[in-house]
């Protein structure tokens, strides 16, 4: 008898254990495998181009197929809508106590490397999805993403200013109880005591040719409108130099002279700029005094490249051609 119970005993266990998968990749994996399995995270979690663009061990490769009975098909499809040549790696999870576990995904596609930041709860069923990549800073300096032990994500940018001082842009975010992903808040130690509160006459009519914005970022700004006759051209002028130390502003309406040079000229002793334009480019130079318009230590001088206009995109009337 006991030798029986023995025998039920031992193929119950083999039984049970033959149900439970070895890998990640294999088919069979559900939600809670896939919980079990990932390696967990030591925090603070950084995923950063480093992360992106590391290469995945094989074992780490989740079954996409298997990966689509996890979550909805809108998110599936909403996050890869290519499946041709998607891989899907598992990077690893950051257990939530007994609430859940976020679990980060690293999705490859051709040569296109992104990640995102899956939540299941207790139950081991999806909640909620951040696309991390989608979300990381744009332009330049080192920018990240980082979750620290108090499960703020973070998102952050560090840029190094002209004088040598680090800047840091950060927005973070929590997940609230419905597993929407809410930003809670914006640092940003970066002086914007200089930048470019508004354009006067971004709304102005722009039908001549050299009518547009330019400049280079958001600290400097030549912009040119249309003037009330073909002979006149209205333009706002806004620069930093200096590492933000001078500052210019000039608003006003200056006169054709030639094609693509135009002038203003205040007065017979006031302000007095020139425009020479060419259809990538303005360069502007300061030929009498205007200082009642800028610090003392700058001038309204330099060339400032064309800005690519946005525009708008015409509604379908639903009409068809005959």
């Amino acid at each position: 008898m006991k030798n029986w119970m023995w025998i039920l005993l031992m193929t119950v266990l083999f039984s049970c254990k033959d149900k439970t998968p070895k890998a990640i990749s294999d088919e069979h994996l559900t939600a809670s495998d896939l919980v079990v399995l990932a390696k967990k995270l030591p925090f603070p979690v950084i995923i950063n181009d480093s992360l992106l663009q590391s290469k995945e061990n094989d074992s780490s490769k989740i079954n996409i197929e298997t990966f689509r009975t996890f979550i909805p098909d809108t998110v599936f499809s909403r996050l890869y809508p290519a499946t041709k040549h998607l891989k899907l790696y598992v990077a690893g999870k950051i257990p939530n106590g007994n609430s859940g576990d976020f679990i980060l995904m690293k999705s490859l596609n051709g040569k296109v490397s992104s990640a995102q930041l899956y939540y299941f709860d207790r139950k081991k069923g999806f909640l909620g999805v951040l696309d991390v990549s989608s979300r990381l800073p744009k332009g330049s300096g080192i920018k990240y993403c980082r979750i620290d032990s108090k499960f703020n994500i973070s998102f952050i940018q560090e840029i190094k200013a002209p004088t040598g001082e680090p800047w840091t842009n950060e927005s973070i975010y929590y997940m609230d109880p419905s597993g929407k992903f809410v930003l809670a808040l914006t640092n940003s130690s970066e002086d914007l005591s200089d930048v470019i509160l508004g354009n006067p006459i971004d709304s102005f009519p722009r039908k001549n040719k050299f009518s547009a914005d330019y400049g280079s970022d958001k600290k400097n700004l030549v912009s040119i409108r249309d003037g009330n006759t073909e002979k006149t051209f209205q333009f706002f002028i806004h620069f930093s130099k200096q590492n933000g130390e001078c500052i210019g502003e000039i608003k006003a309406t200056g006169e054709w002279v030639g094609n693509g040079k135009g002038v203003y000229r205040e007065g017979t002793n006031g302000c007095g700029i020139d425009f020479n334009f060419t259809s990538s480019s303005v360069t502007i130079k300061e030929q009498s005094g205007c200082g009642s318009y800028r610090g003392i230590t700058c001038f309204f001088d330099g060339l400032y490249p064309r800005k690519k206009e946005f525009v708008k995109k015409a509604k379908a009337t639903g009409k068809k051609r005959k």
